[in-house]
């Protein structure tokens, strides 16, 4: 055919097969493999000499882009398989003592650093928080306070997105998940309507309480009010304005019934001033307060209020802010990251608008609307714009769920971090993201003609009957498909914004020779030909979809001669079997006894069951050619006669199963179980 195909992870189960398969097509081939623990060039002896070989990692874009630079490939296939900028505010809440608070990523880094000790990771370092006191705000139930795992961060320099919706402001990196208004996973650079929470559920609070006074007074601080020190004679002056005399005296009987100092009302221009010199007040207010309008906020202690005192307190802010509309405007960043979880704590439905002049004298402001009927200005808009930024990067993992809320409006973003328990995953994680995002840079800068981008069909979730369509929401369950759908995402996005010729596809399971020993197929029939216990999960009755592996790498044939540019392919072979059946065939092949079974505990977050809708690819002509009964036994007998690299590979395994389950580190894994 005389085109050159460059092919990463070709060392790799899939990739491997497929770069056979280029070879007898006569394609050019160039392989890129970084040779991990699963990579091995021994899969390929039977084209030796008939491909260009370069180990290097994906994600290392200088070396990427050396080999495109030297090789002009026609074709990519990508078979190798981030974060929130630092002054982004999220919600905490530690529990028994500290309470509810507003920080950024960076405060919150540095919090945790004092009782946690940051360790290495390979991109950056990360903390394991080792107890459940801390806590994030997440979409489970709607908004839930779940307990923060760890916290990772690298540092990063490029291109951030900055989203300005009318529900919510964010700022992350391109490749960082988000979650739009339908619960499908997003890009920031796809610019979807931005999920949020809004409803924030408390169970078994313990409230404060505190002088109403305290909060009126506060609440005309934070909003008309100022600190100034007089040089000339030594005072400490605290200054409210406001257009309400009546307002303005009922606010100064309250700071003198709190703090035991006079005040005395100025009438100004249109408004009226109240002026109070104590040097306590004056501290007191610089500390939980701040001063100048664009350094306002208020105590994190409000958070936890009684719902009644709370909604006092927001009454009052709109009260100083002179509105009746159940409007509020602020130039402080962090007051509308504040106002964005009081109000959510109050279970308001609000939106928020950024206000950027042109007068560069005006300082920019947010204005938060909580009375919806009718519109107002600005607030229809919706923004994508992308800023340079070097920094630290941050990434949280949560318990019990993939999605934590930070930002103004309480922006839902998926978390990519990687269970501790998954013995160090961060690999395949900077794989799947970062490397598929330097590759596809790459291949725009070198104007590839088509890029072929191998998924998983982990990346729907799970499917308790029926199949999944290419139309079907992408609700991925474990950080690996999380990390797959990441990766999706980012070719969709660059498909959108760039009009770049990618095509996804996403297999089933696959099984057939050259497999790495970890995945249930081979394992098993490792164990079983030495008579040892084959573990499975739970009751082994989770339902996967078996594809031969010469039947998948048929497939992506297909879609990269006869598929269409921008589309998704599901590759599925009908073939659907229980992981237990499958066992279990296995060992009568072998000859061998039932009680070599040994049911462990059931991993978590294991889905029940996938299946796929392949009719789309079937249109282009594709057929099914292994059936699993007879080319099953066919894996097993290869197996039996190549045991000595079947050892090799399982007695490097056991280094990783030291202590926790392994994790494939080179993608797609089509082979979950």
């Amino acid at each position: 055919m005389g085109q050159k195909i460059l092919i990463t992870g070709g060392a790799g189960f899939i990739g491997s097969e497929f770069v056979r398969q280029c070879v007898k097509k006569g394609y050019a081939v160039v392989v890129m493999d970084k040779l991990s623990y699963a990579g091995d060039l021994i899969r390929l002896k039977e084209v030796k000499g008939k491909y260009k070989f370069y180990k290097a990692d994906i994600c290392n874009r200088k070396k990427t882009e050396e080999i495109f630079k030297k090789e002009k490939p026609d074709i990519a296939v990508n078979f190798a398989a981030e974060s929130i900028t630092e002054d982004t505010y999220i919600p905490i809440q530690s529990v028994p003592k500290i309470g509810t608070r507003m920080v950024t990523f960076m405060e919150l880094w540095q919090q945790q650093s004092k009782n946690n000790k940051p360790q290495k990771s390979e991109k950056g370092e990360i903390i394991f928080l080792r107890s459940k006191q801390t806590k994030a705000l997440s979409f489970l139930n709607g908004g839930q306070w779940m307990p923060i795992k760890a916290i990772s961060r690298h540092w990063y320099k490029g291109k951030v997105v900055k989203l300005i919706q009318k529900w919510g402001i964010i700022k992350t990196t391109p490749n960082h998940s988000i979650y739009s208004s339908n619960l499908a996973l997003a890009t920031p650079l796809e610019n979807p309507e931005l999920l949020v929470v809004r409803k924030i559920n408390e169970h078994k609070k313990k409230y404060k309480e505190v002088n109403k006074k305290l909060l009126k007074f506060l609440a005309a601080y934070i909003t008309e009010g100022n600190t100034t020190f007089n040089k000339a004679n030594g005072s400490y002056i605290t200054e409210i304005n406001q257009n309400d005399k009546e307002w303005i005296e009922d606010v100064g009987e309250a700071g003198k019934q709190l703090f035991g100092t006079n005040y005395r009302i100025i009438k100004g221009i249109g408004s009226f001033h109240i002026q109070l010199a104590n040097k306590k007040l004056f501290n007191y207010l610089r500390k939980n307060c701040g001063h100048y309008s664009d350094k306002k906020f208020f105590p994190n202690w409000i958070f936890d209020l009684n719902p009644e005192l709370r909604e006092y307190f927001w009454e009052k802010l709109l009260e100083g802010d002179g509105t009746k509309d159940g409007r509020y405007t602020t130039a402080s960043y962090k007051l509308a990251n504040q106002l964005s979880l009081l109000l959510s704590l109050l279970r308001k439905e609000y939106r928020v608008f950024e206000h950027n002049r042109k007068n560069k004298d005006y300082k920019r402001s947010w204005e938060f609307k909580t009375k919806l009927d009718g519109q107002h200005y600005g607030l229809n808009q919706k923004k994508k714009v992308e800023l340079n930024y070097e920094g630290w990067v941050y990434d949280l993992e949560i318990e019990k769920t993939h999605n934590f809320v930070c930002g103004i409006g309480n922006v839902v973003c998926h978390n990519t971090h990687v269970d501790r328990s998954i013995n160090n995953a961060l690999p395949f994680i900077k794989t799947n993201i970062e490397g598929t995002l330097s590759l596809l840079d790459v291949s725009k800068r070198y104007n590839i003609k088509r890029f072929i981008h191998i998924s998983t069909d982990e990346v729907y979730g799970e499917i308790k009957k029926g199949k999944f369509s290419e139309k079907s929401p992408l609700l991925p369950n474990s950080p690996y498909a999380a990390s797959k759908a990441s990766a999706d995402l980012i070719v969709k996005a660059y498909i959108h914004t760039y009009n770049f010729p990618a095509i996804i596809v996403r297999p089933c399971n696959n099984y057939g020779p050259w497999q790495y020993p970890e995945k249930l197929i081979p394992l098993t029939i490792f164990k079983a030909l030495r008579d040892e216990k084959i573990p499975v999960y739970g009751d082994g009755k989770n339902v996967r979809e078996w594809l031969y592996v010469h039947d998948c790498c048929r497939a992506v044939f297909l879609a990269l001669r006869e598929g269409k540019i921008g589309e998704i392919y599901n590759i599925g072979s009908g073939q659907e079997r229980k992981n237990i059946e499958v066992v279990r065939r296995i060992l009568r092949i072998l000859g061998k006894h039932r009680s070599l079974i040994e049911f462990v505990k059931d991993r978590a977050g294991h889905d029940y069951r996938y299946s796929l809708d392949s009719s789309k690819i079937k249109r282009l002509g594709w057929k099914l050619e292994a059936d699993i009964d007879k080319y099953l036994e066919n894996t097993v007998n290869w197996y039996k006669k190549h045991t000595e690299w079947l050892d090799s590979k399982f007695g490097r395994l056991k280094l990783y199963w030291k202590d926790m389950l392994i994790v494939f580190l080179i993608t797609p894994r089509f082979l979950q179980d």
